[in-house]
């Protein structure tokens, strides 16, 4: 039998990114959550993401973020939406 991961409701969430609010780094510190919450992201996938993953040449936020065997776990690439 799989064990299914935890994962946090929209009041735990909310409460969390207020509390990031405060933190040194907190626009940083937002981004690194909704990363690993929304898109469902490794910890190590996050720190290897790049600005040009995630932004296009013009500053516009892409719909998709490609992460290459490099930047994952294993030997496989990967598209995160």
């Amino acid at each position: 039998m799989t064990k299914q991961a935890k994962t946090l409701n929209e009041r735990e969430l909310q409460k969390l990114l207020e509390y990031v609010a405060k933190t040194k780094h907190a626009k940083r510190n937002r981004v690194i959550l909704l990363l690993t919450h929304l898109a469902g992201m490794r910890v190590g996938e996050v720190a290897a993401t790049r600005i040009c993953d995630v932004l296009t040449a013009n500053g516009q936020v892409r719909d998709e973020i490609h992460l290459s065997s490099a930047q994952t776990k294993g030997d496989r690439s990967r598209t995160v939406v």
